[in-house]
């Protein structure tokens, strides 16, 4: 199941839109949603401005103003809005907000998303495949694991993780987030930076194999986690054994364009002459602060040059 976990708008718009939202926010005025938590960036890494806000249902998004170290002498500035669009897409105070930032806009950039992939299985059928992106693992040991490749809010990032132990769900629920530049962001592009994730419930020992290394090779697809106690050599055998017998996780083109349609719901309404690169506007935000309910911290690294 593909979801569209995550859309970064960049605008840029009149200094008055964002005076009018905080007195409108002060005076709990429900319009344009209610102000949860704001406050002020000194940091490269920040907007001037920031803000939290809730819809009607209790759903938290991000709205920040103003560029750090940006002199605004002129009549604009610049805002992001980050959202989830399977959370917040239905509510009317945020349709309301977003039209109206929308229409006051100069310029607006679809800047990118995430898009997750839910598979209902125990997070310990799947193990993420180091590839040239920077690999990085949060093991807490069991089914508490999580793996990434690349570098977080970077254009082929991924994230591997238990959303069933996050959300305290009964059922299994292993889900892979793929962050997206919505500038390149083609099927033949999605297929590209595609993570290889093999589900080692699929596997089957393959013919021939006896003795020692059939005991290694089920145990490991059983656990995984038993690669680490086996010497250098062995391990990479049995490693090798589970990649080329293993099943792997295909991208669905469908499914894809689906949430490419999705996203251009949401620029229905931007007119062509607004659309712009704002690229210069764009900074890292930590999810702490849009998320609250994220277990686990994100490591960051060095992106490495994909090919």
């Amino acid at each position: 199941m593909y979801i569209l976990d995550k859309l970064v708008v960049l605008l840029r718009l009149p200094k008055a839109v964002a005076g009018e939202l905080v007195r409108l926010w002060t005076i709990d005025d429900h319009t344009y949603c209610d102000l949860v938590k704001s406050w002020r960036g000194y940091h490269p890494a920040l907007m001037q401005d920031n803000y939290t806000l809730q819809t009607e249902d209790g759903i938290t998004f991000y709205l920040g103003f103003g560029t750090y170290g940006k002199d605004y002498t002129s009549w604009s500035m610049d805002a992001k809005l980050e959202f989830n669009p399977a959370k917040v897409g239905n509510s009317r105070w945020f349709k309301n907000l977003y039209q109206m930032l929308i229409q006051r806009s100069k310029f607006v950039d679809f800047r990118r998303f995430d898009v997750a992939i839910d598979i209902p299985v125990p997070r310990s059928h799947l193990r993420l495949l180091k590839d040239i992106r920077k690999y990085s693992l949060l093991d807490y040991g069991g089914e508490n694991r999580t793996e990434y490749l690349g570098v977080r809010s970077n254009h082929g990032n991924v994230k591997l993780y238990n959303k069933a132990l996050e959300q305290r769900l009964e059922s299994d629920l292993t889900r892979i987030e793929i962050t997206v530049d919505y500038a390149n962001s083609s099927w033949q592009e999605f297929q590209r930076i595609f993570p290889r994730v093999m589900d080692l419930h699929s596997v089957a020992p393959p013919d021939g194999l006896k003795g020692t290394k059939r005991v290694l090779y089920l145990a490991c697809s059983a656990d995984p986690t038993l690669l680490r106690e086996l010497p250098f050599r062995t391990k990479k055998e049995i490693e090798q054994l589970l990649q080329s017998t293993a099943r792997f996780i295909a991208p669905d083109k469908l499914s894809y364009s689906n949430i490419l349609a999705e996203i251009l719901m949401y620029g229905n309404r931007v007119s062509v002459d607004k659309w712009a690169d704002l690229s210069d506007v764009e900074f890292e935000l930590p999810d702490k602060w849009t998320k609250p309910e994220v277990k686990f911290d994100v490591i960051e690294g060095e992106q490495e040059e994909m090919k």
